[in-house]
């Protein structure tokens, strides 16, 4: 089976490290790609903070790649609208013709589907482990991740769980 290409934005990376489930990236996609940007923010912004330490282990260990956007005009035309992290994420998918980008944000996900760079967040990744048969309770994952602070709206939530 081959394996998916994605790029990853900080979102996924700590998202994922809240709920202690960061190791599905790997075990779902094999490794992914992160730009400069999702570094910085993650690993030396965010150090001592969730998701750093998990971030720089896949790093060493080889199963996150850090890669460097060529197209700088496209990262600064997207920086207009959205954050940088968000921006190389959408430019890097370009790049590297990526299956997906790990993105949660809303205005982020319109605007790489408006440039054809299909996307799934957390719940997304979560889903996908259900469906590839992983032992995963989503409603538990997903309740930890709201009490988290991550926003997953009431209207969604009730679609996810109707009972």
């Amino acid at each position: 089976m081959k394996k998916l290409r994605v790029v990853a934005d900080s979102s996924c990376l700590i998202g994922l490290a809240f709920i202690e489930r960061f190791k599905l990236l790997k075990d779902l996609f094999g490794f992914i790609y992160i730009p400069d940007a999702v570094y910085n923010e993650v690993v030396l912004k965010g150090k001592k903070e969730v998701g750093s330490n998990e971030t720089q282990k896949a790093i060493n260990n080889g199963w996150i790649k850090r890669k460097v956007v060529k197209d700088r005009a496209l990262v600064e035309a997207l920086a207009i609208t959205l954050g940088r992290g968000e921006s190389e994420v959408i430019a890097l998918c370009k790049e590297l013709d990526a299956d997906y980008a790990l993105i949660d944000e809303k205005n982020a996900k319109d605007i790489a589907e408006l440039m054809n760079v299909d996307t799934m967040g957390v719940i997304g990744t979560i889903d996908l482990a259900v469906k590839k048969g992983f032992e995963v309770d989503k409603r538990k994952l997903v309740d930890q991740l709201r009490n988290k602070g991550f926003r997953v709206s009431d209207e969604l939530y009730r679609k996810m769980f109707p009972d």
